[in-house]
C-alpha cells in the first residue's frame, strides 16, 4: 500500500502507458527496415544513413532532455511531449507513405517519440521513489515485463495485418499507441498526486564530492562502454534479421512478426528468472554471460537454411536478450547514484549511440545485399562488447566471487 492516498489507479495506469509503449515499438521495429529498403526502394545506405542522422539528432534531444528533467517541476510534461511527438511521427509515415515521410518522421520527429521509453521509466522511477521507494526498484522490473508483454502479442497481429492489408498499417497501430499514453498522462495530470520532480542525490562531504567528480571508476566506464557495444549487436539484428528471412530464407511478413512475437514471449519467464538471480550474481557477470551468450546465437542465425531454424533458435535469444533488455535498464540507473535525470540520459546515449554505430554498421556490412555477413557482423560486435566489460570488471567479479 502507498504512503498517501490518491484519486486514481497509478500502477495500473503505468501499467498500461508502458503496454502502449511497447505496441508503439513492437508493431513497427520488425518492418522498419522492410519498409525503408524493400517497400519505398531505398538503398541500405540510404537508409543506413537516415538511421545514422536520426541518432545524431537524437543525441541532442537526449542531452537537452536530460538537463530539463533535472530542472523541469514536472516530469510529466516530458513522457506527454515524447507521446506527442511519436504520434505525429508514426502518423506521418502512414498518412503519406513515400520516401521524404519517411526520412522526415525518422530523421526528425521520432527521435523524440523514441525518447518516451526512457522517460516513463525515468518518470516511474522517481515516482516510486517518492511514494513507496522500498518497492522503486521492483516497479522498475515488473513494468519492464509489462513492456515485454507488448513485445509477446503484437508482433505476429502487425504481421497479419501487414501481410493482408498494407504494411503501413503497423505505422497506424504505433501512433494511436503514442496516442494512448498521452491520454494516460493527460490523465493523470489532473491528479496533482502524480506530479513527481527530480529527487536530489543525497549530500556528500567535501571530500568525498571531489573524489567523485575527479574520476569515473574504470570497472563503470568499461561497463557502459561494453553494453553500448552489445546494443549496436542488437541494433544490427533488428535490421538484418527482418530482412534474411523476407530475401533470403523465403519468409513472409507474417513470419517477421511470429519471430518477433516468440523472442519477446520466451524472454517474459527469463527475465524473471535473471530477476531473481540478481540477489545472487552481479549486474556484470549476467549482462557478460549473456553478450557472449547473444553471440553464439548470432552465429547460429548464420547457419540457419529456413524460417524454421530461426524459430527454434529463439531459446537461446530468449534467454540472452531477457537479460540484455532488462538488466540493462537497472545497471545504467545505477551508474550514476542519485541522478534519475542524468541516469536517463546515459540510457538515451547508449541507445542512441548504438543506433548510430549500428545504422554505418549495417550500411558497410549489407552493401553485398547479403544479410547472413550482418549477422555474422553482429555475433562478433557483440563478443567484442562482452569482453570489453569483463576486461574493466575483472577484479570486481573475482573479489564477489571471493566473498
Amino acid at each position: 500500500m502507498m504512503g498517501e492516498t490518491r484519486r486514481m489507479p497509478v500502477t495500473a495506469m503505468l501499467g498500461a502507458n508502458m503496454f502502449f509503449s511497447g505496441v508503439t515499438f513492437a508493431s513497427t521495429a520488425p518492418y522498419a527496415s522492410i519498409v525503408g529498403v524493400e517497400t519505398l526502394g531505398m538503398s541500405t545506405g540510404q537508409f543506413a544513413a537516415l538511421f545514422s542522422f536520426g541518432a545524431v539528432v537524437g543525441t541532442f534531444i537526449s542531452l537537452g532532455l536530460g538537463y530539463l528533467s533535472d530542472k523541469l517541476p514536472d516530469r510529466r510534461i516530458l513522457v506527454l511531449a515524447a507521446a506527442l511527438a511519436g504520434m505525429i511521427g508514426q502518423g506521418l509515415i502512414y498518412l503519406v507513405p513515400t520516401q521524404l515521410s519517411f526520412m522526415i518522421a525518422m530523421g526528425l520527429i521520432m527521435p523524440l517519440g523514441f525518447s518516451m521509453f526512457s522517460q516513463s521509466f525515468a518518470y516511474v522511477r522517481v515516482y516510486f521513489i517518492k511514494h513507496d521507494p522500498a518497492r522503486a526498484d521492483f516497479m522498475v522490473s515488473a513494468l519492464r515485463t509489462v513492456f515485454t508483454v507488448a513485445w509477446t502479442i503484437v508482433p505476429p497481429i502487425a504481421g497479419y495485418v501487414a501481410a493482408e492489408f498494407s504494411v503501413f498499417n503497423v505505422y497506424l497501430m504505433s501512433a494511436l499507441s503514442y496516442a494512448a499514453c498521452g491520454l494516460i498522462f493527460i490523465t493523470m495530470m489532473t491528479d496533482p498526486g502524480t506530479r513527481v520532480a527530480n529527487v536530489p542525490p543525497a549530500p556528500k562531504p567535501a571530500r568525498e564530492a571531489g573524489a567523485a567528480r575527479a574520476k569515473l571508476p574504470m570497472p563503470i566506464i568499461s561497463g557502459v562502454v561494453g553494453l553500448t557495444i552489445i546494443t549496436v549487436a542488437t541494433r544490427l539484428v533488428g535490421m538484418g534479421v527482418p530482412l534474411l528471412i523476407v530475401t533470403q530464407l523465403g519468409g513472409t511478413l507474417t513470419d517477421v512478426g511470429i519471430y518477433a512475437g516468440i523472442a519477446a514471449g520466451l524472454e517474459l519467464p527469463f527475465m524473471l528468472g535473471w530477476g531473481y538471480l540478481l540477489a545472487r550474481l552481479s549486474k556484470e557477470s549476467i549482462l557478460i554471460f549473456n553478450g557472449l551468450l547473444y553471440a553464439v546465437y548470432l552465429y547460429l542465425v548464420t547457419q540457419a537454411q529456413a524460417v524454421t531454424d530461426i524459430f527454434w533458435l529463439q531459446g537461446i535469444n530468449g534467454i540472452a536478450t531477457a537479460a540484455l533488455m532488462s538488466v540493462n535498464i537497472s545497471y545504467l540507473q545505477d551508474a550514476i547514484k542519485g541522478r534519475v535525470g542524468l541516469s536517463t540520459s546515459l540510457m538515451d546515449v547508449v541507445a542512441i549511440s548504438a543506433t548510430l554505430l549500428g545504422s554505418a554498421a549495417f550500411g558497410f556490412l549489407s552493401a553485398g545485399a547479403d544479410y547472413r555477413v550482418v549477422i555474422a557482423g553482429a555475433a562478433t560486435i557483440a563478443a567484442g562488447g562482452a569482453l570489453v566489460m569483463l576486461a574493466g570488471n575483472v577484479g570486481q567479479l573475482r573479489k564477489a566471487r571471493i566473498a
